[in-house]
């Protein structure tokens, strides 16, 4: 199965706890295509708009990242080959409402870090690292997983690649401030994140995506920068 072809049925056993409406919404939302495409559309977007050269991580620093923290899904390998930073400033925004890229360096750090809060946890007993690994990807969690790769971040909130195995591979979610990623992922792929942001910008429109309170944001570009603007 494929995640072009994805079965209603086996989705909902594989993601127990999640209503219906939210396994359809998952199955039907943007399919996951080639980072390195979309990231051309919103490259020349930027580009033209913002003035500004875009830079990807080297494969020896990609490599050394995996090495610390596990293999990470392609799409994520992908999009830190096509973009790591900007020439005039330490990253870049991504999704609303402000969502920075991190750098490979950064994305170490704060997986580390996450490794750190799920050996000693604040509240209760370590979980059981391997059995909620050995589930596939999509599954809600309370701990921070090693197969949970973080690349943007808004304070606290933070946007993680899920690598477990399974049909949802390499999707995007949320680890918000305080709380646990207990939600469907938002995108099936990084690939569709980019997409959907790209249609937005080219069609001057709302970015779609599962969260109600961010799915009212309109991105454009002002002077030097990616803004998103609340709408009513």
């Amino acid at each position: 199965m494929t995640k072009a072809d994805l079965d209603p049925a086996q989705i909902k056993n594989l993601l127990p706890g999640y209503g219906a409406a939210e396994v359809e919404r998952l199955i039907k939302a943007t399919r996951p295509s080639s980072v390195t495409r979309q990231w051309g559309r919103l490259s020349s977007i930027f580009t033209a708009n913002l003035g500004v050269e875009y830079f990807g991580a080297s494969d020896e620093a990609i490599a050394a990242a995996e090495a610390s923290m596990g293999r990470w899904p392609a799409e994520l390998r992908e999009l830190y080959r096509c973009v790591e930073r900007a020439d005039h400033r330490r990253g870049m925004l991504l999704l609303p409402p402000q969502f920075e890229l991190l750098s490979v360096a950064q994305v170490e750090k704060r997986h580390e870090f996450w490794a750190e809060v799920t050996r000693n946890p604040a509240f209760g007993s370590p979980i059981d690292v391997e059995a909620e690994m050995a589930k596939p990807a999509g599954t809600a969690v309370g701990a921070m997983l090693p197969g949970f790769i973080p690349f943007a971040n808004d304070d606290a909130d933070t946007l993680f690649v899920d690598a477990r195995s399974g049909p949802f591979h390499g999707c995007v979610n949320l680890w918000p401030d305080a709380d646990v990623a207990r939600l469907p992922p938002i995108w099936r792929s990084l690939s569709a994140m980019l997409e959907d942001l790209a249609f937005a910008l080219e069609r001057n429109t709302t970015m779609s995506m599962r969260l109600s309170g961010w799915n009212r944001y309109q991105p454009y570009v002002e002077g030097d920068r990616l803004v998103w603007e609340a709408l009513a």
